[in-house]
């Protein structure tokens, strides 16, 4: 009788301990939290790729709609506005749009900044006010543009007909990540 009494009580432990595991296991995912957090950051090249692909129908757009250079700038420079709201104003992008009689350099820094443009005859220097848009035009002596941001070249080449070219900047994890066309 002792024997069957120990294999009772020791069926009894076992259901006894399977049941606390059981519970801690379900209170361990019950507790755990969860420490992923959604990021709202658009990524710079994503944004880059987009660009791309929108101008160019933006400028088809105004082409098509037979519209003057000053209507297509005001169309360009409405859409570089859209984007930088778009990236939710947290880049420096610096837009270039125009042909080779005239080109207009749109920014959007975040800081008061100089940015330098050689369209032939040496470098301008153009000030971005921090936190808006600002707007510059230049009439070009080449087809040659070299634009100068924190000590870095960016080169573009005007070809025939209406241009758009980009430089958009992000900044994360210490890290500097450039797009450009």
């Amino acid at each position: 009788m002792k024997k069957g009494l120990i294999i009772k009580d020791k069926g009894g432990q076992f259901y006894l301990m399977a049941a606390i595991i059981i519970a801690a296991i379900l209170l361990g995912f019950l507790t755990m939290s969860n420490y992923s957090t959604k990021s709202e950051s658009i990524s710079v090249q994503d944004v880059g790729d987009e660009l791309k692909i929108e101008s160019e129908k933006v400028l088809d757009f105004g082409a098509y709609s037979s519209y003057s250079g000053s209507q297509i700038k005001d169309l360009m420079g409405s859409f570089s506005g859209d984007y930088v709201n778009y990236m939710r104003n947290d880049k420096d992008s610096y837009f270039l749009y125009g042909d080779s009689s005239q080109i207009t350099i749109a920014g959007y820094s975040l800081l008061d900044t100089t940015i330098e443009v050689d369209a032939g005859e040496g470098k301008i220097p153009l000030n971005m006010n921090g936190g808006e848009m600002t707007f510059h035009d230049i009439n070009p002596a080449s087809d040659h543009i070299v634009i100068t941001i924190d000590e870095s070249d960016y080169e573009f080449e005007l070809k025939s007909g209406k241009n758009f070219y980009f430089i958009l900047f992000e900044e994360s994890g210490g890290q500097k990540y450039v797009a450009k066309n």
